[in-house]
């Protein structure tokens, strides 16, 4: 049973991890086109680049749920920004990139999600008797699979206020 479940957690490991990376390529694009028009959110573009070449670095699995965190938060703060910019909603080119990464990140949600409830199920089977027993004899540990974790910025509300200042 542990090994089943360890395999599933590599299988569902590996749906996601393609994604993370069509979404790293995909982001340039984005903020290219992004660039042109909010020309006052230097910071933001500047956080999402650091966070990209971070992600690009990260070779573990728990490097690369990290970096997802962080990034995932400054996407998430590109989007509300980018509401206060008509301009935006408008651009034909910023539409079609903004919709291929909100179907990347839709992918990456559903894969999040099962990924999720199989390391759940590797970790009860591992720290749970019986199977802890046998976890401990054939080495399954019951961290090697980490889970994703919600960064911090997504946890808090919009400020409206502030993004519809001028």
């Amino acid at each position: 049973h542990l090994t089943g479940l360890n395999n599933q957690a590599q299988a569902d490991w590996e749906l996601i991890d393609p994604l993370l990376q069509q979404r790293l390529d995909t982001i340039p694009n984005l903020i290219a086109i992004a660039k042109r028009v909010m020309t006052q959110e230097t910071d933001l573009f500047t956080g999402i680049a650091k966070a990209r070449e971070g992600a690009l670095k990260a070779k573990s699995v728990s490097d690369k749920l990290a970096s997802d965190q962080q990034l995932s938060g400054l996407l998430a703060s590109f989007y509300a920004r980018a509401e206060a910019y008509p301009q935006m909603r408008s651009n034909e080119s910023m539409q079609m990139a903004m919709e291929t990464l909100s179907g990347i990140e839709d992918k990456i949600k559903y894969g999040r999600q099962r990924y999720g409830y199989t390391v759940k199920d590797y970790i009860n089977a591992a720290t749970m008797f019986p199977g802890n027993t046998f976890a401990g004899m054939f080495g399954f540990k019951s961290d090697k699979w980490p889970y994703f974790k919600a960064d911090e910025t997504a946890r808090k509300g919009i400020d409206a206020a502030k993004l519809l200042k001028d």
